[in-house]
């Protein structure tokens, strides 16, 4: 399992626990496609974080793992302090991901079909029995929960050797 929370003070700081004992932050004032820093904190995953404001100069990060271990860490500066306009930032970027998200959807549904040139009519589908839709549905769905695990290995917050729990 894959744990998260958002840094306290600054709304583009999130601090994402691992199952293999690591804390990715990512600061997205900073870098956008990858962690801006990695930290090893347990052998063991990491299963809770919880951000704790001691004062307006310390904040704390509560970080259990697996063995029920208890880790506190002092959140740096940097992580806690947010820059100038980084709210109406945050808010720009979280925007303008919408914004790419709902383009590539229309492009997807504005596309056509595959095999269906410009001069060839697309032929309708057959209509489906309740169970040839059900076993579509299951075969689509199998497929997206391979891909998600496969996704989550390669941003290493999930082994290649964790089982994946098919719909049959």
């Amino acid at each position: 399992a894959v744990v998260s929370t958002q840094s306290t003070g600054r709304p583009g700081v999130f601090f994402i626990g691992r199952d293999d004992g690591n804390i990715d932050v990512w600061d997205l004032m900073d870098r956008s496609h990858e962690p801006s820093m990695s930290q090893n904190i347990s052998s063991s995953a990491i299963t809770s974080l919880v951000p704790y404001r001691v004062s307006a100069k310390q904040v704390l990060l509560g970080v259990g793992d697996d063995f029920g271990t208890l880790h506190i860490l002092e959140v740096p500066w940097s992580l806690r302090q947010p820059s100038p306009n980084e709210v109406a930032n945050m808010a720009s970027y979280f925007d303008r991901e919408c914004s790419r998200i709902d383009y590539y959807k229309d492009r997807e549904a504005n596309r056509p079909s595959k095999g269906a040139g410009p001069s060839e009519p697309a032929i309708p589908m057959a209509l489906e029995t309740d169970e040839e839709e059900e076993e579509r549905l299951k075969k689509s769905f199998n497929s997206y929960l391979t891909m998600e695990k496969d996704f989550l290995v390669k941003l290493g917050l999930r082994r290649d050797d964790d089982p994946v729990a098919l719909v049959h």
